[in-house]
């Protein structure tokens, strides 16, 4: 797992856990809350605990497949966190009926090539307007790194079926085309999430995102 602070000011400290595919860029400019740190590329869990050295608290936003990533690190940091919001995403993110498709998830997985992540972008992003702007502030990753992850996440969703992590909030992004909002609403559910909210936003939304990060509501 790769980290990065994109805001260190010494204020309130978010980790901010990414979706697949991603690196820090597509949210460098979220600047106006505490500190920042973005989370991505989960083909490696390994965690760089040294982040809360000195911290008496901090918040989680999960997003995508960062809400399994964040499920089995949170547990394992010894300090619970203050607030944790979960965001298009659950916690088994390969299941027929709270997740992705087992189906949809293996021919995403075979069939990656740099096509099939710019019409995966399309999707999550609701349409070619929203996607042409997340392009401009794209992930600078190659193909090759993107499989590498996608194939070590459907390995762990399948060897972690049981997440110990609570979480306090749930939304639910009801234009979402990559997770289905019937089955995030299923998911969190059966987790006893605390909190269950909806917006009316694709699978990314920039907004909503920044806002969530920054210590706003969404």
């Amino acid at each position: 797992m790769k980290t990065r602070y994109i805001n260190k000011k010494g204020g309130p400290l978010t980790l901010f856990f990414a979706g697949w595919g991603m690196d820090a860029t597509p949210f460098e400019d979220y600047t106006d809350g505490g500190d920042i740190v973005v989370l991505y590329d989960y083909s490696d869990m390994s965690f760089d605990a040294y982040l809360l050295e000195g911290r008496e608290c901090y918040d989680v936003v999960g997003w995508s497949m960062g809400v399994m990533a964040a499920s089995l690190v949170v547990p394992t940091l010894g300090v619970k966190p203050r607030r944790s919001i979960a965001v298009g995403g659950t916690t088994t993110p390969v299941s027929e009926r709270y997740g992705i498709a087992s189906a949809i998830f293996d021919a995403t997985l075979e069939g990656l090539c740099d096509k099939s992540v710019a019409s995966f972008r399309r999707r999550m992003c609701g349409g070619a307007s929203a996607a042409a702007f997340f392009e401009a502030r794209a992930p600078k990753r190659d193909v090759g790194s993107l499989k590498e992850e996608l194939a070590a996440i459907g390995k762990m969703a399948l060897e972690n079926e049981n997440m110990q992590m609570k979480w306090d909030c749930a939304v639910i992004t009801m234009r979402d085309a990559i997770f289905l909002p019937q089955n995030q609403r299923a998911a969190h559910l059966r987790d006893g999430v605390t909190e269950i909210v909806e917006r009316d936003v694709p699978h990314y939304d920039y907004l909503l995102l920044k806002n969530l990060t920054e210590g706003r509501d969404g």
